[in-house]
């Protein structure tokens, strides 16, 4: 987590009525950051909860992600991404493809209106995309790289150009929709309107007061219905630990958080978690330069003797998913029927065997090749320091290695270290870590034809048959397609095993003891359900 601190100062809200009131003072670890608040207000209706300090709230020029996740409640998406990681109608009704999946036609929902009560069209929609396209340091920049062109064919119809033909290109219009009309001009500049917002969310803006506190109320004409909770109070901090001392002490009522250093924090009887899967994917690579790995044999051994259960358990602290491939089980493309290596130190030693590697004498720790000129088992292990859980999961596995007859250096560096170790090919075995993309395109991971790249297939592996598979998965447009496309390449995967799939990480949204109702959080929108909460009388 970043280490610095903030001031926060909320300003005292009005009351009205005759409900419940609350004054709340910081002290204890919060105070002891430097954080002062005194607040009274009406608790009966209001959620409260943090975020990073926001430069704008324009979600097409933001960059921060805790600030997205927030503006997610002002601005809703042309599409949704599901919990399963499936695309789903929302602002955009429905839509086909041509034959390729080159170009997407939209048919938008004709009932969405901004909370002014203007209708979004077609013209939200391109003028958006021109709006990301033109901002340097957008959240969903990535999202407008594949796209060629659009072109508005009605009030409520649109056509997106991609220059890649695939199925997949409906992924990178998951994006908010914003009003041409309250920005103004061609596209949102980024230093237009950045201190206000007018979306088609369940909530609606309200008030920013400067520098810490952002005040959204229910909208009335969501089309998605009607939010359970009148307001929500925002408290803009600087730091994750400062959000995470501010629900501990009870000053908000929701906490996102990705870190496992409060995975006790849901033990408590007063508090509430939810976890969900996150594209977070850990692994054990190996370098295909290597004789040694090049044998699957070996390969197998290693998965054999990484105990995932341990690993999940004693090092994760529960918060990870186990991995058999590059595909999450939650995800509407996992292959059920996957063949994944469960923890066999007797198959793994049977392995080694197979392939020759043997103890030359009763005295030998290391295995040595057959033949006159034996080479000892031996393999460089790097992993990098800053990174707990991986340091961990190189130590586990060195230890393991060694039981079994390898001859193990175990290099912990320092991140740029890492990194180009790995981009150089000074390493045999790594333990590494990807942020996946709802887009599921794997040719970085390992496609021939980013072999000479920076940062793209660092395990320089090379196969004709993978190739084939990452295409099939690329030119697949129809949803029957892509399944049986992705469940092929997931069989190849862990035959092949060019990676030991370790976990996907998961994530918690806590909730506070004044809520009733719980979130459905998912990678893609962590608090989904929000409009299902009450708050307890």
């Amino acid at each position: 987590m970043k280490r610095f601190f903030a001031l926060l100062g909320v300003a005292l809200l009005l009351m009205t009525g005759c409900t419940r009131t609350k004054t709340t003072t910081v002290s204890g670890d919060v105070a002891a950051q430097g954080v002062s608040i005194d607040k009274e207000e009406d608790i009966e209706d209001v959620i409260t909860m943090s975020m990073s300090m926001a430069k704008t709230l324009n979600p097409l020029t933001n960059s921060d992600e805790s600030v997205d996740r927030v503006l997610s409640l002002i601005y809703e998406k042309l599409i949704n991404i599901g919990s399963d990681g499936k695309a789903e109608p929302n602002i955009a009704d429905s839509w086909t493809f041509n034959d390729d999946g080159s170009v997407v036609y939209i048919e938008l929902n004709r009932n969405v209106c901004f909370s002014d009560g203007t209708k979004l069209t077609a013209y939200d929609v391109a003028y958006s995309l021109k709006t990301i396209d033109n901002a340097e340091n957008s959240y969903y920049k990535n999202c407008v790289e594949n796209i060629r062109t659009w072109s508005v064919t009605g009030d409520y119809s649109i056509s997106v150009t991609f220059y890649e033909s695939t199925g997949r290109n409906i992924y990178y219009l998951a994006i908010p929709i914003i009003s041409r009309t309250f920005y103004g001009g061609d596209y949102a500049n980024e230093n237009t309107n950045t201190d206000s917002a007018l979306g088609t969310g369940l909530y609606r803006f309200e008030s920013l007061q400067q520098p810490d506190e952002l005040t959204l109320v229910a909208s009335l004409n969501c089309f998605n219905g009607m939010a359970g909770v009148n307001r929500i109070e925002v408290i803009m901090t600087k730091d994750s630990e400062t959000d995470i001392n501010l629900f501990s002490q009870g000053i908000t009522d929701i906490l996102a958080s990705d870190d496992t250093e409060t995975a006790g924090m849901g033990n408590s009887a007063s508090v509430k978690s939810v976890s969900y899967t996150t594209g977070e994917y850990d692994f054990i690579g190996f370098n295909f330069n290597n004789s040694i790995l090049k044998d699957r044999n070996v390969r197998q051994t290693i998965a054999y003797a990484v105990d995932k259960d341990s690993i999940i358990e004693g090092i994760y602290l529960d918060n990870a998913e186990e991995a058999y491939t590059p595909v999450s089980s939650s995800s509407w493309l996992y292959d059920s029927s996957v063949y994944g290596y469960d923890y066999d130190l007797s198959m793994a030693k049977m392995l080694l065997e197979q392939s020759g590697w043997r103890y030359r004498s009763g005295s030998d720790t290391v295995r040595q090749s057959s033949g006159d000129n034996p080479s000892t088992l031996s393999l460089r292990l790097l992993v990098n320091s800053e990174n707990n859980e991986r340091r961990q999961v190189g130590i586990k596995l060195a230890e393991a290695l060694r039981g079994l007859g390898f001859e193990i250096t175990m290099e912990t560096v320092d991140f740029e270290t890492y990194q180009a170790k790995l981009n150089s090919g000074t390493f045999d075995i790594v333990v590494g870590g990807w942020s996946l993309s709802p887009v599921c395109d794997f040719t970085f991971m390992f496609g021939s034809e980013e072999l000479n790249g920076e940062s793209v297939n660092l395990i320089n592996y090379s196969s004709t048959k993978m190739d084939e598979y990452l295409k099939a998965c690329k030119s697949a447009v129809t949803d029957e397609d892509m399944q049986e496309a992705y469940a092929a390449l997931q069989q190849y995967i862990s035959q092949e095993l060019p990676y030991i799939s370790l976990v996907f990480r998961e994530s918690k949204v806590y909730s506070g003891t004044r809520i009733d109702g719980e979130l459905t959080p998912s990678q893609n929108n962590v608090f989904d359900g929000i409009e299902n909460l009450t708050i307890k009388k």
